[in-house]
């Protein structure tokens, strides 16, 4: 009998590992004095079969992770649009000012004429930045009327 699946002839015990199995019953026979019996089976599982359960098992382990970090990234983000979009203007800020400070030092006209044009981008976002903290601090303090 092929228990392998694999229609292999050779033998079943020379393709599987064994593994020992106990199990033991919590429930005391009647003609013995407090005594639990033990059973002991022995389980073989073929490696393709192993391979097989640690592909499944990790594939839903993963499909659980996945999910749970999407509903926590779901959740935790509350923020409305506007902080949003302040977080990311500070972002493109930070890097174009670490853009600038690669540049600096080196005075050829074109390193010159991209530091002005980084210039020019960064007081751009500071404008859009400042309308929108402004936007944001009116939203958020109480209008007395």
């Amino acid at each position: 009998m092929n228990v392998s699946g694999l229609g292999s002839t050779t033998s079943i015990t020379d393709n599987l590992q064994k593994a020992q199995v106990r199990l033991t019953s919590g429930i005391n026979p009647l003609d013995s004095s407090s005594s639990q019996v033990t059973q002991s089976d022995t389980v073989s599982i073929s490696d393709e079969g192993k391979n097989k359960l640690s592909t499944e098992l990790g594939a839903t382990m993963h499909k659980n992770a996945t999910s749970a970090e999407t509903q926590q990234s779901e959740q935790a983000d509350t923020r409305t649009e506007n902080e949003k979009m302040i977080d990311k203007l500070k972002e493109e800020i930070k890097e174009l000012q670490e853009q600038r400070r690669d540049l600096v030092g080196n005075n050829s006209p074109q390193t010159q004429d991209q530091l002005k044009m980084i210039d020019n981008k960064i007081m751009m976002l500071n404008t859009q930045l400042m309308s929108l903290l402004k936007a944001q601090e009116e939203a958020d303090t109480p209008s007395s009327l």
